[in-house]
């Protein structure tokens, strides 16, 4: 796999699974919990395989 797209796959960083792709006009979170946390807009994503919580490139506005 190219470095460019490698970087575009964010990974768990307890057991690797894939969590977040890039893809040019997308974002796709593999079947996860979202969780978000108000006061910031940060929102993170739950591995499906090991629990563990992951930072995503998405905002919430609400």
């Amino acid at each position: 796999m190219t470095e460019a797209a490698e970087e575009s796959i964010r990974r768990c960083p307890v057991c690797r699974a894939k969590v977040v792709v890039k893809l040019p006009q997308e974002v796709v979170i593999h079947n996860a919990i979202l969780k978000v946390d108000a006061p910031t807009g940060h929102v993170s994503a739950k591995c499906s395989r090991c629990k563990a919580w992951v930072e995503v490139p998405l905002r919430y506005l609400g």
